[in-house]
């Protein structure tokens, strides 16, 4: 930033780092060798950062001056062309107490420039080793302070910005640690939450103290710790957490879904809607019941799976929402929807919540409806309780498909999916939506069906018609130009292509899933569409045909020789496989045997040491 009014010097506010001289930035070096004045922050700055400074440079140091006194020393130098360099420590931007100079030196005509520093916020992250914006713990670093002599805004005092959970540097409160557990454990952080305190960080005598909320307090008075130390706060403290954060995005893992347990939790908070909780663990297996301690008996403390708890519901809630795959809350939805707003993400990632009544009479499904589930969940839960499920998805409200899960229980592949928030909204809102389906399972299909979903016996039909969205259901892969034509369309790869592949011994599983690529490639097939691969139960064994399908989630499926001797007319029958299996091929019959089929879709392709053949699972084909 710069501020340019009439005076010919200028006046630097330049960042001098955390400490360590080395820290100093190339920018900074160089203004400080050729300033003619130079303020500095008395001990807060390192005095080996003006061995950089002229001979001639007058130095200042500020730690007993008033702003008054410094102005007039910068001013004077300004007015007289001198360069004037103001260090402060750290970054000057960071609780650095330059908006006050700079407004009085604006007043006199001085131009002022703001030279960035290096933080202490970062350097006490390097002391700590830890990365702030943890992939699956936090994506968000928050500087700030507690309230002393120095007010903040009510919006920002600590407990309000702790209740995000995300990494915070705590700067100037370190002579009031009391305060600041005091603050975090009112946003309901435990006690035993990791915190850091780095005293001088990058200095020689630079310091680590860690702890818990409950010690911190106790360690900093011991060592004798009052200032000049940063608090850091961060799910990046804690060891396990960190030793498990998913990759980002840099590595390639970023968009996975979070690792969970296939386990509901089930939280209560009361002790009626403990009674529902315990009533509702007993009936659904695969959950964990939470309840406050003081609401559990001995028998329920001798009941596998009960879990009690004595700290915030807050971090129950979402320490749970981060480690099950679903959530039954049997408490008031808002206190749900209060706790787990700062961890929503996507509902790709997100898992199922629903909200349980006290009294167990209504299962509320929350969050993560259709992909994450929660719709079947508060059915399951309304079964079990004698209650009644609420969904308020409207496909399900109108007892219409749910695109996002269609043909998901048997297997199906969404491409395009980018287009379903258009074509959902299509179909709920009643404008056209046509389908076209010339492969796999049809039960999905509503009935009755509403009057706007309607299906075309040919593409070339649904093209003609232009709905509002579309739906393809086809092993094919479909030219660009044909998808355009719809506002809306999804692809749906049902799984109903069988593979069948022949083999030379030790064929590497690069080569073979070339030729399967190819062949399916050249036939305009999706592998999405892909059920298994087929072959010779003599293959068994064959590491690359083992290693290529397992690469792709592909089922290999072994057939006896006899079974593939009995498959009759082979297109193109192999020499090869009968003199050395007795057999008249291996991909061709394997393929057609896979899908139960008497006709292939692809004949045979041949490869230098692969060969190639695709039908069309029978019982699929519409």
């Amino acid at each position: 930033m710069t501020i340019s009014p009439s005076a010919p010097g200028r006046v630097y506010f330049i960042g001098a780092g955390p400490g360590d001289p080395e820290l100093l930035t190339l920018k900074a070096q160089r203004l400080i060798a050729q300033a003619d004045v130079i303020l500095y922050a008395g001990s807060l700055v390192n005095p080996e950062v003006l061995r950089h400074a002229a001979p001639a440079a007058e130095i200042h140091d500020t730690a007993g001056m008033k702003l008054a006194e410094q102005v007039a020393v910068m001013s004077a130098a300004a007015r007289a062309g001198k360069t004037v360099a103001r260090l402060h420590t750290g970054d000057p931007t960071i609780f650095g107490a330059i908006a006050e100079q700079m407004r009085e030196l604006a007043r006199c005509g001085v131009a002022c420039t703001i030279v960035p520093g290096v933080t202490s916020a970062t350097a006490a992250a390097a002391a700590l080793g830890i990365e702030y914006t943890l992939p699956g713990g936090t994506q968000t670093l928050i500087l700030t302070r507690l309230a002393g002599k120095t007010p903040v805004p009510d919006a920002e005092a600590l407990s309000a910005l702790a209740v995000h959970r995300t990494s915070m540097a705590i700067f100037l409160s370190t002579g009031m640690m009391a305060e600041v557990a005091d603050a975090l454990s009112a946003a309901g952080y435990a006690a035993d939450t990791p915190v850091a305190v780095v005293f001088r960080a990058t200095w020689p005598d630079e310091q680590i103290i860690r702890g818990t909320l409950a010690d911190i307090a106790d360690r900093l008075r011991q060592a004798e710790i009052t200032h000049q130390g940063l608090i850091v706060v961060s799910p990046a403290l804690h060891a396990a957490q960190q030793s498990a954060a998913a990759a980002s995005h840099l590595y390639g893992a970023g968009q996975e879904t979070p690792r969970r347990a296939a386990t509901t939790a089930i939280v209560t908070l009361t002790r009626r809607g403990t009674e529902t909780g315990r009533r509702l663990h007993a009936a659904l297996p695969d959950t964990i019941l939470y309840s406050p301690q003081r609401f559990l008996t001995a028998q329920d403390l001798a009941t596998p799976g009960v879990t009690p708890y004595a700290i915030a519901v807050r971090q129950v809630l979402q320490d749970a929402f981060r480690s099950h795959a679903a959530l039954v809350c049997v408490m008031a939805s808002g206190i749900v929807v209060r706790e787990l707003a700062p961890l929503l993400r996507s509902k790709h990632s997100d898992p199922a919540v629903v909200v349980v009544d006290e009294a167990g009479q209504y299962a509320v499904s929350l969050l993560s409806g259709h992909l994450g589930g929660a719709n079947a969940l508060a059915r399951r839960v309304a079964a079990a309780l004698g209650g009644t499920p609420v969904l308020t998805t409207a496909s399900d409200v109108q007892g219409m498909p749910a695109l996002d899960l269609l043909g998901a229980e048997w297997g199906w592949r969404i491409e395009r999916a980018d287009q379903l928030t258009a074509a959902s909204a299509a179909l709920v809102n009643g404008e056209p939506v046509g389908v076209w389906q010339e492969a796999g399972e049809t039960a999905w299909w509503p009935d009755p069906a509403p009057d706007h979903l309607r299906r075309y016996p040919s593409l070339a039909g649904l093209v003609a018609a232009v709905p509002a969205a579309a739906l393809l259901i086809t092993p094919r892969l479909l030219p660009e130009a044909v998808l355009q034509t719809f506002p809306a369309a999804v692809v749906y790869r049902p799984r109903c292509l069988a593979v069948g592949v022949g083999c030379n011994r030790g064929t590497p599983a690069d080569e073979i899933a070339a030729a399967i690529a190819a062949t399916l490639a050249d036939a305009g097939l999706s592998p999405n569409a892909v059920r298994c691969v087929a072959t010779v139960e003599d293959k068994r064994d064959e590491p690359g045909l083992v290693a290529a399908c397992a690469a792709r989630h592909w089922t290999l499926e072994l057939l006896p020789r006899q079974r593939l001797a009995a498959v009759p007319g082979l297109p193109n029958p192999s020499p090869a496989a009968l003199t050395a299996l007795g057999i008249p091929g291996v991909a061709e019959p394997a393929a057609l045997v896979a899908a139960g089929a008497t006709k292939l879709l692809v004949e045979k392709r041949r490869f230098p040491n692969v060969t190639v053949a695709v039908a069309q699972m029978a019982q699929e084909t519409v």
